[in-house]
This record gives C-alpha cells, sequence and structure tokens, in this order.
C-alpha cells in the first residue's frame, strides 16, 4: 500500500510531539535545531517523546541506532571507528544514505557516537517516521484491499474495510536501510 502520508504532515506531528514533551513552542522546533544542543531535550524526553509518537501514530520506532545495526550487519563494530573512537568514513556514509536524511555538515567522520546522537533534528525524525509508513502491507489482511488512508485519530487504516494496519517496525526499517547503503556502497556483508 502507499504511504498516505505527505511528508511535511509527519513533520508537524513530530513538531507537536517534541513541543508537548519539551514544554516548548512548536515554533522553536525547526528543522535544524538539534534536539540535544538546541531545544535541551536529556534522555528521558527522548524516550517520552517516542513513546507519544508510538502511540500516536500507532508505528514502532527504532529501539536501536543506526550504528548498532550497522554494526550487526558487518558481523561487528571493527570497521564504524577509528583509533580514536570517532566514527569511520563508512559509518558515517551509511549514516548519511539512512532514512534519518542526515547531511554531510551534520555527519562526518571522526565524530564520536554522542556527536551524531545529539546532531538528530526533528526533521530528521519525521524523515525516518515517514519512511515506516513506506513499509505498509502490500494488501489488506482482512479483506484485500490495496488502498490506506489516515483514520481520524492519526493512525493509518484500509481504506476498504477501516482495518488497522501495521507497518514495519523501525528496527526492521532501519536494517532493511543500512543493507541497501552498504550495497549501495559496494560493501560486501558477512552471510548468515
Amino acid at each position: 500500500m502507499q504511504n498516505p502520508y505527505e511528508a511535511d504532515r509527519i513533520h508537524d506531528i513530530v513538531r507537536e510531539g517534541l513541543a508537548q514533551v519539551l514544554g516548548s513552542s512548536v515554533d522553536e522546533i525547526t528543522a535544524d535545531a538539534t534536539l540535544v544542543s538546541d531545544l535541551g531535550a536529556e534522555s528521558l524526553d527522548l524516550v517520552e517523546f517516542r513513546f507519544e509518537m508510538e502511540t500516536k501514530l500507532g508505528v514502532a520506532l527504532p529501539k536501536s541506532n543506526v550504528l548498532d545495526q550497522l554494526a550487526s550487519a558487518l558481523g561487528g563494530s571493527e570497521q564504524l571507528y577509528d583509533e580514536r573512537g570517532g566514527i569511520s568514513e563508512l559509518a558515517a556514509e551509511v549514516l548519511r544514505r539512512s532514512a534519518f536524511g542526515y547531511s554531510e555538515e551534520q555527519v562526518h567522520a571522526g565524530m564520536r557516537p554522542y556527536e551524531v546522537a545529539a546532531a538528530a533534528t526533528s526533521a530528521h525524525w519525521a524523515a525516518f517516521t515517514h519512511r515506516i509508513f513506506d513499509h505498509l502491507p502490500e494488501a489488506c489482511t482482512e479483506c484485500a484491499a490495496d488502498k490506506a488512508q489516515i483514520a481520524p485519530s492519526g493512525k493509518v487504516q484500509c481504506a476498504g474495510c477501516g482495518a488497522a494496519l501495521e507497518a514495519a517496525a523501525g528496527d526492521e526499517v532501519m536494517a532493511e536501510g543500512v543493507r541497501a547503503a552498504l550495497a549501495a556502497l559496494g560493501h560486501a556483508q558477512p552471510v548468515g
């Protein structure tokens, strides 16, 4: 099924959720404001934000991060970090190709993992959340319809019968993106 959400609408929902959790106005949460440095988000705020988004949209956001998924895809973290603990060029390139959509200015080789996490913005979370909705089932399991729509609750449902639709879990979407990035980079992945 086709994603029924426009990317801008998902970004609005993410901004509203962050504003609620952080006790700020939606206007303060611009696309380039980092959640940690600019908006003062702490780890518990991000856990609460994740819960709010999952509840509101009916999706499972990732429990892991891109670097964890990359280490899993490579069979270890040896290729992810330099001798000082910064991320490698391979890790930076996979992050830039991920559904989060980091730019070269936001993520580059040599950054520490906590700096990568601190570079996240509402736009990154919106891009990833939107990508999750690109992973709806091909057809409804109840009526076999192939169109999705947004219910008044904000969750996605079948346009044919109104049954709730479940998108792929965020960790699955992230793992698929990591594998696709590695393949696009011509990087061999371990078998098994």
